[in-house]
């Protein structure tokens, strides 16, 4: 009987979801995420113990929250993946908190730069600018979504996604390395962006809607943004909206 209602229960979810089960799949991949993320941006925090660097609070406080939200989205994936459901459900209410010091402390930072007033940074500000609205896009439809396990942890992972090309930036135009730093950053972030495509393909067989329509939006919208919009009047005028 037990093995009959567990059947029924792996039966509904394929059948509400499309091939799709309740199964953990993000533990290991959130591992290695936050792998990345320590190693792309450890060089630079390094930075703060330093007595020859004179370091900003914001960056220092943004750095912070930054990267608490990987080790925060790698402990809830894999509290999920241990089962631990409740821990998992209570731990959620951080990542509000996490979400709101982050926009607050990204805008301040980018508002900075807009006030800079360097031609140089153009693309920078469009990047920033598209980081924040995706990552806000992707964690409140998350929210909105979280009584559909499916599409739920897949908001919540490219919401993590949508952030991974700020840090990867930050080793891609380090002196010494072979390779262009715009190709770089790209390559890395959308190599990112198709593991969990595969992942989905692999296991399920099928690719969950959320990464057809959010991934190619994302890609899109990201190169207007770093690679359109700055060579245009309006883009300028939108990111430099201090200049005298």
């Amino acid at each position: 009987m037990e093995q009959v209602q567990k059947g029924v229960v792996a039966g509904s979810d394929r059948n509400e979801s499309v091939g799709f089960i309740r199964e953990p799949i993000y533990g290991k991949f959130s591992i290695f995420l936050l792998g990345v993320i320590f190693i792309t941006v450890m060089p630079h925090y390094s930075k703060i113990s330093s007595p020859s660097e004179a370091v900003p609070l914001n960056f220092i406080i943004h750095a912070a929250l930054y990267l608490g939200w990987y080790i925060l989205f790698s402990v809830q994936c894999n509290f999920v993946q241990s089962r631990r459901l409740n821990l998992h459900r209570n731990l959620g209410y951080a990542s509000i908190v996490f979400f709101v010091l982050l926009q607050v402390s990204g805008i301040e930072m980018l508002v900075e730069v807009m006030k800079s007033n360097d031609q140089f940074k153009l693309s920078l500000i469009w990047g920033i600018l598209h980081t924040i609205l995706f990552f806000s896009a992707f964690y409140l439809a998350a929210l909105i979504a979280r009584s559909d396990v499916h599409t739920h942890k897949r908001l919540m992972l490219l919401a993590s996604l949508s952030m991974i090309s700020a840090s990867i930036t930050r080793v891609a135009y380090l002196p010494g390395v072979p390779v262009d730093g715009t190709a770089l950053v790209l390559l890395s972030t959308y190599g990112l962006l198709v593991a969990p495509v595969l992942i989905d393909r692999f296991k399920f067989g099928a690719v969950h809607p959320v990464f057809k329509w959010a991934i190619p939006l994302y890609i899109s919208t990201q190169i207007i943004c770093i690679a359109v919009l700055p060579g245009t009047e309006l883009g300028k005028l939108i990111a430099f909206p201090f200049a005298s």
